[in-house]
């Protein structure tokens, strides 16, 4: 596969990533807590950082093991972004 070309789970995967990133601004939550609402580790975070920023996808945790936790934590962050605009 060409390097510059993304797997559709991995484009999923990363829509989801900057969704969880735009309310975690809203709610002034910094990289830590996100890393801690993901159950990623301090070893592992700097690589999802950078799958964030358009890195290469990392092998752990697994891709449906992260969009699972990436759906929970966005509507988790959601429903409390939601409760503090009204």
């Amino acid at each position: 596969m060409n390097p510059f070309q993304q797997s559709p789970a991995a484009m999923l995967l990363r829509d989801q990533f900057q969704a969880l990133d735009s309310i975690s601004a809203e709610l002034a939550l910094d990289e830590e807590r996100q890393r801690r609402i993901l159950l990623i580790d301090r070893q592992a975070w700097p690589q999802w950082a950078r799958f964030l920023r358009n890195g290469p996808l990392p092998a752990q945790p697994a891709v449906p093991v992260m969009l699972r936790r990436l759906a929970a934590a966005t509507f988790r962050l959601a429903s409390v972004a939601e409760r503090h605009a009204h």
